[in-house]
Parts: structure tokens; C-alpha cells; sequence
């Protein structure tokens, strides 16, 4: 019966000792499709609603972690860039280039990207070369 209180203690112990878990972060995204060529693009720009952004050394600049999400042709791709926005802004926009040739289109989107703490949406989307507006 010792044992067993003791045991009992040490599990209780161990378990109230562990290291709080975060709660696995939500994401927020931004979806949209476009035609290029007669075929759909999707793209989805995603940012962690309780991420914390960092500082750039200097204080100007909030550095923010965005997932891109890319699809066309079968084939998707993905990728975590950290873009840097205007800290302080109520929104603050930056730029993206993100080169296709992994979805099989030779070009590039260049994005205009809005932040706002806890969420992110695409405001402006080129295929370049060319500057064909896409949004």
C-alpha cells in the first residue's frame, strides 16, 4: 500500500511539474483562384492567429511568419516565408514574388500582402512577365 501512495504521489507530482503545452495555433487564411491560361491557380496565404511577430532589430519593422499555399495543374506547393509589415499600423501591406514552375507555370505571381495582427489577406496579385492583373 506504501507503494502505491508513493507512486500515486510521483505520478501526481510529475504530471502538476510538466511544462504547459501552447494550444496548437488556428490559422487565419486568405483564399483565392485565378485563371491563367484557362486554368485555375489557388492560392491561400495563411498566418497563425496566436503567433507573436517579432521585432526587426531596429523597431521599425514587425517581422510576421505567412504560409503560402499554391495549386494548379495537380500540383500544389507549399512554403513559410517571413515577410516584414510597418509596425504599429492598424494595416500595413508588404511584397511577395513566388516563382510557379512547381504548380508547371513558367511565371511569377508578385503579391501585395495586408497584415493585420491575426490575420493576413491578399490584396493585389501580377503574373509577371507581362504585369497581367490578376486581382
Amino acid at each position: 500500500m506504501t507503494f502505491q501512495l508513493a507512486g500515486a504521489a510521483f505520478a501526481l507530482l510529475a504530471a502538476t511539474a510538466a511544462p504547459a503545452v501552447a494550444p496548437a495555433p488556428n490559422y487565419v487564411c486568405s483564399n483565392d483562384s485565378f485563371s491563367i491560361d484557362g486554368k485555375p491557380l489557388s492560392v491561400a496565404l495563411c498566418v497563425a492567429d496566436n503567433a507573436v511577430p517579432k521585432r526587426s532589430p531596429d523597431g521599425k519593422r514587425t517581422l510576421v511568419t505567412i504560409s503560402e499555399r499554391l495549386g494548379a495543374n495537380g500540383q500544389a506547393f507549399s512554403r513559410d516565408v517571413v515577410l516584414d509589415f510597418l509596425t504599429g499600423a492598424e494595416l500595413s501591406r508588404t511584397i511577395d514574388d513566388v516563382p510557379l514552375d512547381k504548380v508547371g507555370i513558367p511565371k511569377q505571381l508578385h503579391l501585395t500582402i495586408g497584415y493585420r495582427p491575426g490575420s493576413v489577406q491578399l490584396e493585389h496579385a501580377l503574373l509577371i512577365p507581362g504585369a497581367i492583373a490578376l486581382k
